[in-house]
């Protein structure tokens, strides 16, 4: 189950980067054809933060910090997917900076659990 959570959090530390890396292009005002892309590794940054929350369920990770990866998980495909809708025109930027750092937190969050996860899953094969 280590390995497991290990792979998921480099997974996961390479979809943020290129998410990053793309957000940065449509800040720039290029590449708005890899939106639909950008959604896409998204979607699956969501699914890797739950895969984690389901190992930590069973890693005996703190609830506390598996029940926020679920719920954080929504909030980011939540505002991803409707974003577009809110604060048109120049005030947009703030929709945009809100949205990049909810995409942050999810990162944070997908290390803190994966940390937790691994440091738990030591305890119980030293013991």
């Amino acid at each position: 189950m280590k390995t497991a959570a290990v792979i998921v959090q480099n997974a996961v530390r390479l979809l943020g980067a290129a998410l990053i890396v793309l957000g940065f292009l449509f800040w720039s005002r290029t590449a708005f054809s890899l939106i639909p892309l950008h959604m896409r590794l998204g979607e699956i940054l969501v699914a890797l933060l739950w895969i984690l929350a389901i190992i930590g369920i069973r890693a005996k990770a703190p609830a506390g910090l598996i029940a926020a990866a679920v719920v954080w998980g929504l909030v980011v495909v939540g505002f991803g997917m409707t974003m577009g809708r809110f604060l048109p025109g120049r005030a947009h930027e703030v929709i945009r900076v809100a949205h990049f750092l909810i995409g942050l937190a999810a990162l944070g969050l997908a290390e803190s659990l994966a940390a937790r996860v691994k440091r738990a899953l030591s305890l119980s094969t030293a013991a």
